[in-house]
């Protein structure tokens, strides 16, 4: 079989396909740049544990058929490559399972065996969710039939109590249309008034949005730092989640540098949230050393974990690789550092 990419099965399939990395947070990756990276010109750009958790979706244009989703788990090497080995023999694995038309209907039989690919895995309920919600935005179809609860609930008309039917599925379809029916305006008003589930349900998937006007990145933060006096730090801590995506990166930084100010520094989530969802943020190498000394300094456990991730990142090694070589740190850090290495060494 000469396919050995997922791109070039794709093709000699007649397929029109997308791609969204699921690991991180649900974004589209350009389907001329996961060709690169299918074809090992460039690493992954979000890798979790070494590996890529990726949707994609796939249509043949030339019959009028659904579309079609794989959700798959592919392994990176050590530098972040996806794996060509493990790519054809997924793609064996399909083959033998359904032939090479992708689009054929499939048995319930054959759709049981194409569920026990080791290469595929079941994406949480939420992640689940704001994909769909991002699909059907990206290919112009109508959201959910949960969208208009959503949008009535967070204009404010049903009574800000009354959240209890709300689904995810309606909330990721309504951040997903941030500038339709006047949703970014009904956000802002209602922050101050929302329960804790709302507002965290709401947070999850706003970290996923990159149409947030600079407004709602205010009324974010202001929300954050009402919570955070509130020593509600689960949603202070999803609510600086939330602008991950956010363009006002200035409003984000902003934020975050007063949360380093916080009793956040003494709570885990905290780091695994910026480390998860915020890296793009610790580009700058006076936050990264000032997460790490943070991390260090208060959740040493954590700190080979979170190194490992950073670490992984190609847009983040180098800058990480480099805090290693600077002379002033820390006791805490050096001692940090020291721990990695001697765990390097005894593996």
């Amino acid at each position: 079989m000469s396919m050995n990419t997922l791109t070039e099965f794709l093709q000699e399939s007649k397929c029109q396909f997308r791609v969204y990395d699921l690991g991180r947070k649900v974004s589209r990756i350009a389907s001329s740049v996961f060709e690169k990276i299918a074809h090992n010109e460039q690493p992954y750009p979000y890798p979790i544990q070494q590996h890529a958790y990726i949707a994609l979706t796939f249509w043949q244009t030339s019959v009028q058929k659904e579309h079609f989703i794989w959700f798959l788990k592919m392994p990176l090497d050590e530098q972040g490559l996806m794996k060509i080995t493990a790519q054809s023999s997924f793609i064996r694995m399909v083959v033998e399972a359904i032939g090479e038309d992708l689009t054929v209907d499939i048995s319930k039989k054959l759709q049981e065996r194409l569920a026990s690919n080791p290469f595929v895995f079941k994406p949480a309920a939420e992640k689940l969710a704001i994909f769909n919600a991002a699909v059907n935005t990206g290919l112009i179809r109508p959201p959910s039939s949960f969208y208009q609860a959503a949008a009535h609930y967070f204009s404010g008309a049903a009574g800000w109590n009354n959240w209890q039917e709300l689904g995810i599925q309606g909330i990721a379809d309504l951040t997903a249309r941030l500038n339709h029916d006047n949703n970014q305006e009904h956000l802002i008003i209602a922050l101050p008034f929302l329960p804790q589930q709302p507002l965290q349900s709401l947070a999850l998937c706003l970290e996923n949005q990159d149409q947030i006007s600079t407004s709602l990145a205010e009324a974010l933060v202001r929300q954050a730092d009402i919570e955070l006096q509130a020593d509600h730090q689960d949603s202070a801590i999803l609510l600086l989640r939330a602008l991950a995506s956010a363009p006002a990166a200035g409003i984000t930084k902003a934020l975050l540098e007063k949360q380093f100010s916080s009793e956040l520094i003494h709570n885990p989530h905290w780091y695994v949230g910026i480390a998860g969802r915020l890296w793009t943020m610790l580009e700058d190498e006076t936050l990264l050393n000032r997460f790490l000394e943070a991390l260090a300094n208060n959740q040493p456990s954590l700190f080979p974990q979170l190194f490992a991730d950073l670490v992984a990142i190609p847009s983040l090694r180098d800058k990480v690789l480099k805090q290693l070589r600077l002379p002033a740190r820390s006791p805490a850090l050096s001692e940090a550092i020291g721990v990695l290495f001697s765990g390097i060494k005894t593996t």
